[in-house]
């Protein structure tokens, strides 16, 4: 997915060079010449990153982030020369991120950029990739992987596995496993469920002895350890 920044900077010429840089790493960028204007954007479209200039006409950067944060938590890097102890604390205390000092190298703000999003994708990955014996789920990308080979899933069948992961040693009924995937509206019958775990469970092979029935009730996800 792309990121999208946006530069409020009434320096024309800066302004337009950190766009080019920006776009030659496949940022999508909108610019803005003034607070207000930067205001009105960032409040009305989703940014990643929003590169924020300190003194611009009509609504500085300071009061552009004050009223950005009553509604919004994007993130927000100051770029100024203003970088006395006092400019410092009042950018941090009204929500900035991280204070760039003027002048910078356009290639420096770059790989501060990508580091940025590299570690927030790294971190993402890691909360999201979760693995239960020789499974391993990606939330994000809705991957599975088997001993390390991924398994091609439907999309029922992935939401049938992590149903199962995220209540681990807990038995699910069939009505349970029923409104949770299929959902309350469903109009077919129980075999269904049965009929579905049992794909799932050749799909996933070694793995399929973690989902255990339980005789006259459902299903329990159990993980089996080597004693």
């Amino acid at each position: 997915m792309q990121r999208k920044i946006l530069i409020v900077e009434d320096e024309e010429r800066l302004r337009n060079l950190i766009r080019d840089y920006l776009v030659n790493e496949k940022y999508e960028v909108d610019l803005a010449g003034n607070g207000e204007e930067g205001l009105l954007m960032a409040l009305d479209k989703e940014y990643d990153l929003i590169l924020l200039d300190v003194m611009m006409p009509f609504m500085d950067g300071f009061e552009m982030l004050k009223n950005l944060r009553k509604k919004k938590d994007t993130r927000v890097y100051f770029l100024t020369a203003k970088t006395m102890d006092e400019d410092l604390v009042n950018a941090y205390k009204i929500g900035a991120d991280d204070f760039i000092a003027k002048p910078f190298s356009p290639k420096v703000l770059v790989l501060k950029i990508n580091a940025l999003f590299s570690r927030i994708d790294e971190e993402t990955g890691k909360s999201k990739n979760k693995s239960y014996g020789i499974i391993n789920i990606n939330e994000l990308s809705q991957r599975v992987f088997i001993e390390g080979k991924e398994v091609s899933l439907s999309k029922k069948e992935f939401e049938l596995l992590t149903l199962f992961v995220c209540h681990e040693d807990i038995v699910l009924s069939r009505d349970t496993i029923i409104e949770r995937v299929w959902g309350y509206d469903y109009e077919g019958d129980l075999r269904t469920i049965d009929t579905s775990i049992k794909r799932l469970r050749e799909k996933i092979g070694d793995a399929n002895t973690y989902i255990e029935t339980v005789r006259g009730y459902g299903y329990r996800f159990k993980v089996k350890t080597n004693d």
